[in-house]
């Protein structure tokens, strides 16, 4: 009997060293999986998810995401895939079949024009996007390696009012065509089936055109080091962005 026990020893040893190598495996596999909310609806509550450990490149133009999304209070697992050079989307839930016409337009605003402007830099359609030559002095400047929220110049309040707040720090950092800057947003909404006004606000970091009216923001996921300058966008008249330009670019 103990030489028959002697025998079953390494066996076991063996399997049981197997069994905890493949757990370590699903753990490292389920910490490589980063969700990240996308949409968030009128009330405030997130609707929609993207992996970003699952992005795929299909082609020069496309690209893929796993994606998670809550219909009926249940979560559904699906696929997202964009098309950077046509600009429309295919979405595709799980266990659903493929079927023709379900390519649709990416809509301004909307959760999925976020992703694409955030991955189609990657695409070789990035000029459709505005990732341009000439503004690339904008969009491949230096990433931010520190929080906006730190920075250690004082707060200059560019406008104030009952609905919205817009600051920016003093210790910009001055380049040939543009200016680099720590900024705080603030925005009340008011929802009309309710007593109560939500406030959101936001720390982050604008970079800024002195040859013409346009600015980037900088957008990082939260949690990650994934990161990248936005495409340029026209700045408002009187907003933060041209308030920075005149008061920074002209000295």
């Amino acid at each position: 009997m103990k030489n028959f026990c002697n025998r079953l020893y390494p066996i076991f040893s063996i399997l049981l060293l197997n069994n905890l190598g493949l757990n370590e495996k699903l753990l490292a596999n389920a910490k490589s999986f980063e969700w990240q909310p996308i949409g968030i609806d009128q009330y405030g509550n997130i609707k929609s998810w993207i992996n970003l450990g699952s992005y795929k490149e299909l082609n020069k133009d496309s690209f893929r995401l796993q994606i998670k999304l809550i219909e009926k209070n249940k979560q559904i697992l699906g696929r997202l895939d964009i098309n950077c050079r046509n600009k429309d989307f295919y979405l595709r839930k799980k266990k659903q079949m493929s079927q023709k016409g379900t390519w649709n337009s990416i809509s301004i605003g909307s959760s999925v024009e976020e992703v694409a402007k955030f991955y189609c830099l990657r695409t070789s359609a990035a000029d459709k996007w505005g990732y341009t030559d000439k503004t690339k002095y904008l969009w491949d400047s230096q990433k931010p390696t520190s929080q906006a929220s730190h920075s250690e110049g004082s707060w200059i309040t560019l406008y104030k009012n009952n609905s919205k707040e817009f600051r920016y720090n003093s210790s910009v950092k001055k380049y040939e065509k543009s200016i680099l800057a720590a900024y705080y947003y603030r925005k009340n909404k008011k929802d009309s089936f309710s007593p109560y006004v939500a406030s959101k606000s936001k720390y982050g970091w604008i970079i800024v055109s002195c040859k013409n009216n346009l600015h980037s923001v900088y957008k990082k996921f939260k949690g990650t080091n994934e990161g990248s300058w936005m495409p340029p966008q026209i700045s408002p008249i009187g907003g933060g962005a041209d308030s920075i330009r005149k008061a920074e670019c002209y000295e």
